[in-house]
């Protein structure tokens, strides 16, 4: 236990970068600044550069550059940006690509890329006209299985992970909320044992983005499930530790669904937020909510709040929050009503944090509601 609690402990996210940050070492670049330059160079086309690759599925193939590979045993995986090589058993990033093929340091494959100085070398490419497009997927009643039995696991593994509960409580989200909405803990080394354990195929968990070459998609994260008619249909992991870039990480094989939709069925008055933590807040206080996992919505989940006569906005209350309002304002037109910014507090969940926390929204809320009858 105590092994357990020491290596995964949660370490809040500050928005002040410490000295100690990593965010320079060895690059001089941001993460903004990687993350910037991975989005900008799909691994597709830059493993495309050096290796043949052919569509299988969801996945493309080719025979590994880093070993004789008569049978093709390279794999990218397109959905979660990665490669993984069953022959040589490594795999990685288009950074670590870069790093192994080109013999250089992180920096280098990094400088590389940023300048757009890669070797060239000829492919033998699969003529346009012969190539399938990547399927996107769709669930069958195996995936859910997997993502309802994925949730089952994490949620178990979380009660043994005191600091995590401590977190989750300072956020006011308590051992009920959690019992309630399945949230667990990624431990990063119980999900593949479970799955084996089970016989089931592996390749799905790999669909799903569940489990991927470098292990558990949401190891050392929280995670809430969207829960319908008793099953997961999709997952997102909160980083607890201070080394995960992504404050929110969604499952990459799966669409993003609208977080609370059976919460809200019948519903005259639905509340739309963006996060997980702010859904689950404003769950608690008792108000028909979903969550955006974002800030767009898609014409179904517009549709799913056709019943509602009224929508409350309630994003973060910087600016790109109150634009993200403005534009969601639009969407619904007569119906919308935006929540004011929230009083020294970013979002609905940090307001939570506050004794009064409950009361001030309701106060905010309360004007908004009567307006325009």
């Amino acid at each position: 236990m105590q092994k357990s609690t020491r290596t995964t402990a949660p370490q809040i996210k500050s928005s002040v970068r410490s000295r100690t940050n990593p965010t320079r070492v060895g690059t001089r670049k941001t993460r903004d600044e990687i993350e910037a330059i991975r989005a900008n160079h799909p691994i597709e086309q830059v493993i495309g550069r050096y290796v043949e690759l052919r569509p299988s599925g969801r996945r493309l193939m080719g025979q590994c550059p880093f070993h004789d590979d008569p049978t093709p045993s390279f794999v990218v995986y397109v959905h979660n940006q990665s490669w993984y090589c069953f022959g040589c058993d490594v795999g990685g990033d288009v950074f670590k690509f870069i790093e192994r093929i080109e013999k250089v340091s992180f920096a280098q494959a990094l400088q590389r890329l940023s300048s757009n100085a890669l070797a060239a070398r000829p492919v033998s490419r699969v003529p346009t006209t012969q190539a399938k497009p990547i399927a996107p997927i769709e669930l069958s009643d195996e995936h859910f299985t997997l993502l309802t039995a994925a949730t089952e696991v994490y949620h178990a593994a979380i009660f043994a992970q005191p600091r995590v509960l401590e977190y989750l409580a300072e956020r006011r989200i308590d051992l009920d909320m959690i019992r309630r909405h399945r949230i667990g803990y990624a431990t990063g080394n119980d999900l593949a044992k479970y799955f084996r354990f089970r016989g089931w195929d592996p390749e799905i968990a790999s669909d799903l983005g569940l489990i991927g070459p470098r292990g558990e998609y949401f190891r050392e994260r929280i995670v809430i499930p969207e829960l319908r008619d008793g099953r997961a249909i999709y997952l997102v992991g909160r980083a607890t530790q201070e080394y995960q870039r992504a404050k929110y990480l969604g499952l990459p094989g799966a669409p993003k669904p609208l977080y609370g939709l059976e919460m809200i069925r019948g519903s005259s008055d639905v509340f739309i937020c963006e996060g997980p933590l702010d859904w689950l807040t404003l769950v608690k206080w008792g108000y028909h909510a979903v969550a955006l996992l974002g800030s767009h919505l898609k014409r179904d989940q517009i549709s799913a709040m056709s019943d509602a006569e009224r929508i409350f906005i309630v994003t973060d209350s910087d600016e790109p929050g109150r634009k993200s309002a403005r534009r969601l304002a639009e969407t619904f037109g007569e119906r919308a009503r935006i929540v004011p910014p929230l009083p020294n507090a970013k979002d609905v969940n940090e307001l939570a944090m506050r004794l009064d926390g409950h009361s001030i929204f309701a106060g905010l809320v309360q004007p908004v509601a009567q307006a325009n009858l």
